[in-house]
C-alpha cells in the first residue's frame, strides 16, 4: 500500500519537515562513514531551511540560526564544521522503507558541498551547502513524505530513536497503523547508522540494546507512540526474521487547534524587514506579527536588538534561549510594565530648548537604528539579490558621476567607510521609499521610551 502525502493535517506554523520517503531510511554503505546523531539532526535542519527557500544551486544561513534550530547548546561551533565534513563524505543509499515504492536506486553523499564565510568585522558566520542534483528535487519537493516534528528531532538523543521516529512518522495515517515489514537485519544499519558486518549479530541483543531503547525515547519525547516490534518467524517457527512497528498519534483528536491571529491589515513595507529579522532570530512569523500588533514596530525593533545580544552570549554561562519567541514576548511585557509603573511626576520638566535637543538626539538614535537594520537586512539577502542591488547602486553612482565612490566600491566593498553611508541611503530609498529616514512622532516616542526603560532618563542620549 502506498500512502499519499497530505493526509496528516498541517499546522499553521512551520514546525514540521516534509522528508521524502526515500530519505527517511538512510542506508549507510559498507565501508562508509557512520551517520551520527548530530549529523542527522543538522541534515534535517538544513533540509527544512532549503524547503522554505525552494530549489537553488546553493543555500546559506547564519551559523547561530543552524545551531539554534539543531538544539546544539554549545558556544563551540567547531563540531558543526566537522559535521558538515561528515555529511559531505557520508555515502548512503536512498530507498523507501516500503517495498514496491522505488523504481530507481541512487547512492550519493548527504551533501555535495558545504562551506562557511566569516565576516571579520561583525564576527557573523554564514554556512553554505549544496545537494546532489540526483536527489535535490525529491528532497525539496517530495510527493510522498514523512511529516517530522522539528521539536521532536531536537529532543531525541540517540540516532536509533531519531531514525525510527522518522520512519514511523511516515505511517501515522496508515489505516493499519503499521510500518512496512522488513528483515531485522535491514533495520539494524538503518537504526544504528553503521554498515557493519552483522553476520554474527543476534536479534535478541539488537532488540534489547537498540529497538527497546529507541521506542522508549520516542514515546517519551515525541508526538507519536510506537509499539512493537511485531515479530514474524522463519519457517522453522523459531528464528525471528521480519519485524514491523505500530504507530499512533498522541491525543491528536483531543488537541485543541491553535487560534490563528487576525491578519495584519495595516502591515506596511517597513515592517517586513523587521519580521524577517525576527524569523532569522528564531521567532515564528505569527509571533512577530502579534508583537507588532500589540507593541508596535519600534518597540519590537528594540526588543529584537536585545534578543540578538542575548543569543550571542555564551550559553554555558547564561543558559540557552530554547524558545526565542517566548523570551521576546516576556521581555517586551517586562519593559512595558516598567514604563507603566514610572511616575509621571518624577519626570523632570524640560524647557522648550532642552526638549528640542533631546528630540534631535532621539532622532539621531532612531536613524542609527534604522540604518543598522537596513545594513543587517541587506547582509541577510541571498547572494543573487545582493549582486542585483549592488549592480543598481553602481548604475546610480555612474549616473551621478560619483567616480571616487565607484572606484572605492570596486576596490573594496559596499561596507567601506567611504561607501557605506551612501549605499545605505540608496538601499533604504529602494526598499522603503523616499521617506525612509523620516521618523514619525510614534517612532521618536518609542526611542524616548527605550532610553527611559534602560535607566538613561529623558535627558540622556
Amino acid at each position: 500500500m502506498t500512502e499519499q502525502a497530505g493526509l496528516f493535517p498541517v499546522d499553521a506554523d512551520d514546525d514540521y519537515l516534509l522528508k521524502h520517503v526515500n530519505a527517511v531510511a538512510l542506508m549507510p554503505v559498507p565501508g562508509g562513514r557512520r551517520i551520527s546523531l548530530l549529523g542527522r539532526r543538522v541534515f534535517n535542519v538544513l533540509l527544512h531551511r532549503a524547503q522554505e527557500v525552494g530549489e537553488l544551486d546553493e543555500y546559506q544561513a547564519r551559523m547561530h540560526e543552524i545551531v539554534g534550530d539543531a538544539g546544539y547548546n554549545s558556544n563551540d561551533t567547531a563540531p558543526i564544521r566537522k559535521i558538515l565534513r561528515e555529511l559531505m563524505s557520508t555515502t548512503v543509499e536512498w530507498q523507501s522503507p516500503s517495498n514496491g515504492e522505488i523504481e530507481t536506486w541512487d547512492a550519493c553523499n548527504l551533501l555535495s558541498g558545504a562551506g562557511t564565510t566569516k565576516d571579520k568585522r561583525t564576527g557573523a558566520v554564514t554556512v553554505r551547502w549544496r545537494y546532489d542534483s540526483k536527489v535535490r528535487a525529491q528532497l525539496l519537493s517530495p510527493d510522498r513524505y514523512a511529516r517530522l516534528s522539528l521539536e521532536a528531532i531536537t529532543q531525541l538523543s540517540t540516532h536509533s530513536a531519531m531514525a525510527l521516529y522518522e520512519i514511523c512518522a511516515r505511517y501515522i495515517d496508515n489505516p493499519s497503523h503499521k510500518t512496512a515489514r522488513q528483515h531485522w537485519r535491514w533495520w539494524r544499519p538503518v537504526l544504528t547508522g553503521v554498515a557493519s558486518d552483522d553476520s554474527k549479530a543476534e536479534y535478541r541483543f539488537f532488540k534489547r540494546d537498540v529497538i527497546h531503547k529507541a521506542i522508549a525515547e520516542i514515546n517519551a519525547c515525541t508526538n507519536i507512540e510506537v509499539r512493537g516490534p511485531i515479530e514474524y518467524k522463519e519457517r522453522d517457527n523459531r528464528t525471528i526474521a521480519e519485524i514491523q512497528f505500530e504507530v499512533y498519534a498522541k491525543d491528536r483528536d483531543r488537541a485543541p487547534a491553535r487560534e490563528l491571529p487576525a491578519p495584519l491589515n495595516d502591515l506596511v513595507v517597513d515592517d517586513l524587514p523587521l519580521i524577517g529579522r525576527a524569523i532569522n532570530l528564531g521567532v515564528k512569523q505569527f509571533e512577530a506579527e502579534e508583537l507588532i500588533r500589540k507593541h508596535g514596530p519600534a518597540h519590537l525593533a528594540a526588543a529584537l536588538a536585545e534578543l540578538d545580544k542575548r543569543l550571542r552570549m555564551p550559553s554555558e554561562k547564561v543558559g540557552a534561549v530554547l524558545k526565542p519567541g517566548s523570551w521576546l514576548r516576556a521581555h517586551m511585557v517586562r519593559v512595558a510594565k516598567q514604563l507603566a509603573e514610572q511616575e509621571p511626576a518624577q519626570a523632570p520638566e524640560l524647557s522648550h530648548e532642552d526638549l528640542q535637543k533631546h528630540r534631535a538626539a532621539w532622532t539621531d538614535e532612531w536613524l542609527r537604528q534604522r540604518k543598522d537594520r537596513l545594513r543587517i537586512g541587506f547582509q541577510e539577502l541571498g547572494q543573487a539579490e545582493q549582486q542585483k542591488m549592488l549592480d543598481a547602486f553602481r548604475d546610480h553612482l555612474n549616473a551621478g558621476s560619483q567616480t571616487q565612490l565607484l572606484k572605492r566600491l570596486n576596490a573594496s566593498t559596499w561596507q567601506h567607510r567611504m561607501v557605506l553611508s551612501t549605499f545605505i541611503k540608496f538601499y533604504g530609498t529602494r526598499v522603503l521609499g523616499e521617506e525612509w529616514d523620516k521618523p514619525s512622532a510614534d517612532d521618536i516616542l518609542a526611542i524616548a521610551a527605550e532610553h527611559a526603560s534602560a535607566g538613561q532618563g529623558a535627558g540622556k542620549s
